[in-house]
């Protein structure tokens, strides 16, 4: 079986963090997103892997080349322009004679794939939705499904657009599985979407699509808040990151390649990343993230962060509840609280980051 992976949007909603980088290398305890899903197939014995690239390709190929560094065989499909979910699929379908797997490119799961292929071919469907229960689901549309009285497979009824208000439904987690007959339902050319034009398309035909439950992990990582939270959730053991190590009796994880000066504190659960320098009395965690060759000098602070690689905190600077792109420096004794800069950004000395006038 074959999968396909679709990773064409701008990641707008991250920005200033992906104006350089598209969301499939932004790094997930310090190692690249994507590579949580190849994990993810790999369990399920996929290994035949194609991206649908639109936005920065080249990024995309020199950071995962053929594959063969994460275990699986990568094809890149570029597409001429942004084509959407549908259009990015139809784009392919010359590859895919036989039933696929379809992940978004955005979705941080630990979804047992073998058990949504199992449900696949068990209800003979032209299409099958892993879903997931939420207590509010007015950030995603909601996907109504129930058992038909006969028994069997759980059955989609309707897709329904974000609600007005907080209120508990399934959603989609951007998992699925896809009989090439769903091309029937793709334009030859042109963009069009998935979940607002293909699947209602396939409801609307009298075809059965149906719905695997998932009770496990899952978190759309496109927005800076819920992509720090994936972050909080993977130290916490939620989530099992691929090539992380182990934490220690702390609960820190600290790369074999990172450098801590022994009268430095780390509280866990927190990541010193491969090369990163933690300085003498400098203070990590808790929650804290330092990437590749990040550097903490001497008596600076930093909780609840990601900072991304090259990144240096000064001397007696303090970073809380942020995210710092690469290369990002804050300066000697600043304060830098609640803030996402992007690539090369500057926190001059002793400055505070909100500033607010009391």
């Amino acid at each position: 079986m074959k999968a396909v992976i679709l990773i064409g949007g701008k990641a707008l909603r991250l920005r200033p963090l992906t104006f350089r980088r598209p969301k499939a290398i932004v790094p997930l305890l310090a190692r690249p997103f994507l590579g949580t899903q190849f994990e993810l197939l790999r369990r399920a014995g996929i290994t035949d892997v194609i991206l649908c690239l639109a936005s920065l390709p080249r990024r995309i190929e020199a950071t995962f080349g053929d594959g063969n560094a994460f275990g699986v065989s990568l094809r890149y499909s570029v597409e001429p322009k942004p084509l959407g979910t549908g259009g990015a699929i139809g784009h392919v379908k010359s590859l895919l004679s036989e039933p696929f797997v379809c992940l978004n490119g955005d979705s941080l799961t630990d979804l047992d794939i073998r058990a949504l292929v199992r449900t696949h071919e068990s209800a003979g469907a032209l299409l099958t939705l892993a879903l997931t229960p939420v207590a509010d689901a007015s950030p995603y549309g909601v996907v109504r499904a129930e058992t038909p009285a006969a028994g069997g497979a759980r059955q989609v009824l309707s897709f329904t657009e974000k609600p007005d208000s907080p209120e508990p439904g399934e959603i989609s987690i951007g998992a699925y599985v896809m009989t090439p007959a769903i091309f029937e339902f793709v334009p030859g050319r042109g963009a069009c979407s998935l979940e607002h034009e293909v699947f209602p398309a396939l409801l609307a035909a009298g075809h059965p699509v149906a719905a695997h439950r998932h009770e496990g992990y899952f978190m759309d990582i496109g927005v800076p808040a819920r992509y720090r939270q994936a972050h909080r959730d993977a130290l916490d053991g939620r989530i099992r990151i691929p090539g992380v190590g182990r934490p220690n009796p702390g609960g820190v994880i600290v790369d074999e390649t990172a450098s801590v000066h022994p009268r430095a504190r780390l509280i866990g659960p927190s990541l010193v990343g491969p090369e990163a320098q933690v300085r003498e009395d400098a203070e990590i965690g808790p929650y804290a993230v330092l990437g590749r060759q990040v550097r903490v000098e001497r008596g600076a602070r930093v909780e609840d962060s990601v900072l991304w690689a090259h990144t240096r905190i000064s001397e007696d600077a303090a970073v809380s509840d942020a995210i710092l792109g690469v290369s990002s420096f804050v300066g000697p004794g600043a304060r830098l609280a609640g803030a996402v800069l992007g690539d090369k950004s500057t926190v001059a000395a002793h400055s505070t980051v909100p500033w607010f006038d009391s």
